[in-house]
């Protein structure tokens, strides 16, 4: 009996073996997009909000530079757990190459600019690690590419959706994108606004951990 099970283990295809009709999975990760998405808006507002210093007088630098850090992650592991919730799905069949790797791991071009988006947004979040080593300006230069992100996941957002007979997910949808959009023009050009200096609190940071690091 026991061999009988354990050639019905070895016998397992690597592939999962059809296709049922449950799309629960498929409503969970759509959950966890949304609320990826959300997230990932308040992050970018957040970011936004923290450039242009126009709460340096009312909220402590170093309370602004938490509650940003705070939604980048909690965007990014919902982020991570909309994707990999895929993996397990009844109604379709996602495996790793296809929710790491757009377009050559299998993907369609909707799933494929989502997961350029995320993996782009994952890439600043890890450089930050390399910050003091590459300087605060260079690395901030870099993190203008967690803009791009965004947009590309807010197109997959859109587009992805399961749920768009609900008029009021596309309204909040296209709010957020516009709010966005319009705070991070306001980015760009206001005159307050120097994405390319270094951060004073960063600054002030970095050189009490290198006098404490000599001696």
């Amino acid at each position: 009996m026991a061999n009988v099970g354990l050639a019905h283990v070895l016998a397992t295809p690597a592939v999962r073996p059809g296709r049922t009709s449950d799309a629960t999975l498929a409503h969970m990760a759509g959950i966890l997009g949304y609320t990826a998405f959300y997230l990932m808006v308040a992050t970018v507002l957040w970011g936004v909000l923290l450039a242009t210093r126009l709460l340096d007088r009312h909220v402590r630098r170093q309370t602004l530079y938490g509650g940003h850090m705070v939604l980048a992650i909690l965007a990014l592991v919902t982020s991570v757990l909309h994707a990999c919730v895929h993996l397990f799905r009844h109604d379709a069949y996602f495996d790793l190459k296809k929710i790491t790797i757009p377009w050559l791991g299998g993907a369609d071009t909707i799933v494929s600019v989502g997961i350029l988006g995320l993996e782009m947004v994952l890439a600043v979040a890890i450089s930050i690690w390399l910050q003091r080593r590459i300087s605060y300006r260079r690395w901030h230069r870099f993190h203008w590419w967690a803009y791009g992100g965004f947009a590309l996941i807010a197109v997959h957002t859109v587009l992805a959706s399961r749920e768009k007979h609900f008029s009021l997910i596309i309204a909040t949808i296209a709010g957020s994108i516009a709010v966005a959009a319009a705070l991070a023009t306001i980015r760009v050009i206001a005159p307050i606004a120097r994405p390319d200096d270094s951060d004073y609190w960063f600054d002030v940071v970095e050189d009490a951990r290198d006098e404490s690091y000599f001696r």
